[in-house]
């Protein structure tokens, strides 16, 4: 019996050393597996963000013929749940404004949340909208007194760069319907460049005693892990989960759903492109 033991125990050591490699491990996904799709966005309503996008007005004839086009596209994802950046501790207050929006007793505002949120989940019958977002105070005024100090050349080179790309971002928007502008928005080309200015710029402030730019960038890539965390306690299986959300979220959000074992990740691409 102990041979038979021993024997065994030897075979399951050599099965495990003869399958390090991860391009040999099989996963397995069941039809249940929950599925998550991403849309980036601006907002709609503006923002106080030092980084934002100029805009027409998105309440004329032509800017909301384009949103309603906007939304015959993302629901061919067929959502079972619609999720959005409004604070995730005030779920409530935004389900019950969403409720009396159903019952047209609520005048949508201009925000994305309302004009895409509210209006596709009405019309896919949904009983209730959810919010996801979770604000950590980042630490700028920090970054910035470092960087006069220490950096300040890299700083403006920063801002400037920040304020070049939010200028390339308006005059494409101008110039082009709001989804051409999200297909544009929610390409991997950017998601990659959104990142690249936190890990290749912002990262980069720092000394030997002080790692104030990684500090930054930390409490960013925090604040998303937080919202994946609130995704996660809305998702069930079977679920079809649509975010909406601002487009440096989504290039964070993405990686993380995409890299995981437990949720089919879905590209929004496909369907506004379609």
């Amino acid at each position: 019996m102990k041979i038979r033991i021993i024997t065994l125990f030897l075979l399951l050591v050599i099965l495990g050393c003869n399958n390090n490699n991860p391009s040999d491990i099989e996963i397995i996904e069941s039809d249940n597996t929950p599925k998550v799709s991403i849309l980036g966005v601006f907002h709609f309503a503006g923002t106080s963000d030092y980084s934002s996008v100029t805009f027409d007005n998105l309440e004329s004839e032509k800017r909301q013929k384009e949103i309603f086009e906007i939304i015959e596209k993302i629901e061919k994802f067929k959502p079972t749940k619609i999720l959005v950046e409004y604070p995730f501790n005030k779920s409530k207050k935004l389900d019950s404004l969403y409720n009396s929006y159903v019952n047209n007793k609520y005048q949508l505002s201009i925000n994305e949340i309302d004009q895409i949120g509210f209006r596709l989940a009405k019309k896919l019958n949904h009983k209730h909208i959810y919010a996801i977002d979770h604000t950590l105070s980042l630490p700028f005024n920090e970054l910035i007194k470092f960087a006069e100090k220490y950096d300040e050349e890299r700083l403006n080179n920063l801002l400037r760069s920040v304020k070049e790309q939010d200028k390339i971002e308006s005059e494409y928007l101008a110039e082009n319907t709001l989804l051409k502008y999200l297909i544009f928005r929610n390409s991997e080309k950017e998601d990659i460049r959104n990142k690249d200015q936190y890990l290749n710029q912002t990262a980069k402030f720092v000394n030997d005693s002080t790692y104030i730019g990684s500090e930054f960038v930390s409490k960013w890539w925090e604040r998303n892990l937080m919202i994946m965390s609130n995704i996660d306690m809305v998702t069930k299986e079977e679920d079809r989960i649509l975010v909406i959300i601002g487009a440096a979220h989504r290039a964070l959000l993405k990686d993380f759903f995409e890299d995981r074992t437990d949720i089919e990740y879905v590209e929004i691409q496909k369907f506004l492109k379609d």
